[in-house]
């Protein structure tokens, strides 16, 4: 006779970790008990859920499903073709995806105030060290001057130089059907001065300087450093951040020159050699075009660029939790973000500028 019915809730990850707990649950229940398993709260599996199921499916047969999704059913193919099952599953697919799109929904809005809020911290430590110049450490600053600046000039003239022929050799093809190659000094100076060197000196910051920031800040985070700071009495956020900001700020506007000079060189050098038109000729037309404010325009997003960067990586690098993959995991998906804003800004200034 059968004695009653038991229920068991299974939790969110159904993995190894709690599988004994799942036993610990049902070693009381008696053998004539119907056992009605519910798969509401379940996100992800591995095998020994699987092997779990199977032995209790094996040792107890008053055993049914409920809730359970589509992406759980490949579950049941370990069962035997005889033992009817399906009798006992209620699929309820669209509203478990429509919790997991607002579970996504939720996670993006609380990821992007901690992003939001990370920033207007970020600016006042940086306006309050440069008042009263506590809490952060000197020489650090010059460090991450060196870093930022120094070690990205050469990889940075080198794309700027190649873009600049690149831009210069596919445009002049044009112009010569029209016989206006002239007005190659006015695309590549306007091009590389306002668009291309900032949307290029983003990108580079973003894969070499946001992706180390972020490797050492996390790793700080894993080794516990963070704490250790924190115990100093110390403000993390204050201490390793605000001499990069200060850094990416100093060292940008360099950056962005020696960029310029050496991208507008690149075509200085392709209308010489292609069209045979002189430098000085090259340079004249393009100041026609070109002036001050253009230069400062591309140098003031470049900044905000940098800004981004570094606020991202720090953003990605304190997310990390304990365990020494999401070290690698953050740094790929600090780049990521930060790479996907700054072409996101970009677009926003080509609307508000143009």
């Amino acid at each position: 006779m059968n004695m009653g019915k038991k229920e068991l809730l299974l939790p969110e990850k159904f993995t190894i970790e709690n599988i004994p707990s799942l036993f610990n649950e049902l070693k009381e229940v008696k053998e004539d008990v119907n056992i009605e398993i519910d798969f509401k709260n379940v996100e992800q599996f591995d095998s020994s859920a699987i092997a779990f199921l199977n032995h209790l499916k094996g040792n107890n047969k008053n055993v049914s499903f409920k809730n359970v999704t589509s992406e759980f059913n490949g579950i049941f193919k370990i069962f035997s073709p005889s033992e009817n099952i399906e009798q006992g599953l209620q699929i309820i697919t669209t509203k478990k995806r429509f919790e997991h799109i607002a579970n996504k929904f939720l996670k993006l809005r609380s990821n992007f105030k901690k992003y939001i809020l990370l920033l207007s911290d970020e600016i006042y430590y940086t306006i309050q060290y440069i008042f009263d110049r506590k809490g952060v450490y000197p020489g650090e600053i010059f460090n991450q001057i060196y870093h930022i600046g120094c070690s990205s000039t050469s990889i940075l003239c080198l794309i700027s130089f190649l873009v600049g022929i690149t831009i210069s050799i596919t445009t002049l093809d044009q112009l010569n059907n029209f016989g206006a190659d002239i007005y190659i000094a006015d695309i590549v100076g306007f091009g590389m001065v306002r668009e291309l060197i900032p949307i290029m000196t983003g990108i580079i910051l973003a894969g070499k300087i946001g992706a180390s920031i972020t490797a050492e800040i996390s790793s700080m985070k894993v080794l516990e450093e963070i704490d250790a700071l924190k115990t100093m009495g110390l403000v993390p956020e204050k201490f390793l951040m605000v001499p990069r900001l200060i850094a990416i700020t100093v060292a940008v506007p360099l950056l962005v020159a020696i960029a310029d000079v050496v991208g507008i060189f690149g075509g200085v050098i392709v209308a010489k050699l292609f069209s045979g038109i002189q430098a000085s000729a090259f340079l004249k037309e393009m100041f026609i075009t070109v002036d001050l404010k253009d230069f400062f325009i591309g140098m003031g997003k470049t900044m905000i660029f940098g800004w981004v960067v570094v606020i991202t990586a720090g953003y990605k690098g304190f997310s990390v939790e304990k365990g020494a993959v999401e070290v690698g995991i953050a740094t790929t998906k600090s780049v990521v973000l930060s790479i996907s804003l700054i072409i996101v800004l970009d677009c926003l200034f080509a609307l508000l500028l143009y």
